[in-house]
């Protein structure tokens, strides 16, 4: 039986030279929330829609010279766990963020 007191938060958090955001999407379940979690990786990964898919990965999917990828998403582990995908660019402030955080609601 699910917790009541539980959420998921999935973040994109990205910067930028034109500027930055931060959007939080809140779910009850986990698997809901893995769902938007890869959608947001998938959308990152879209040279149309995304620097990091014009410019980070090559066309077999690799990280080109200048860019890092930092991810735990190919863990095969099937427990609810915090997730996270992160790719930065190594020369200069661009940098697209996506995490999946399971939270307690403490209070009333």
């Amino acid at each position: 039986m699910k917790d009541k007191n539980t959420i998921y938060v999935v973040m994109l958090e990205w910067t930028t030279e034109d500027g930055n955001g931060i959007d939080y999407y809140l779910y009850k379940s986990y698997s809901a929330a893995k769902e938007k979690y890869n959608r947001l990786i998938e959308d990152e990964c879209d040279a149309d829609i995304s620097w990091v898919g014009s410019e980070v990965f090559d066309e077999n999917g690799e990280v080109n010279e200048g860019f890092t990828l930092e991810c735990n998403t190919n863990i095969k582990d099937n427990g609810e766990r915090d997730l996270y995908w992160k790719v930065s660019d190594d020369y200069g402030c661009r940098y697209s963020s996506i995490t999946l955080t399971k939270k307690e609601i403490i209070g009333d």
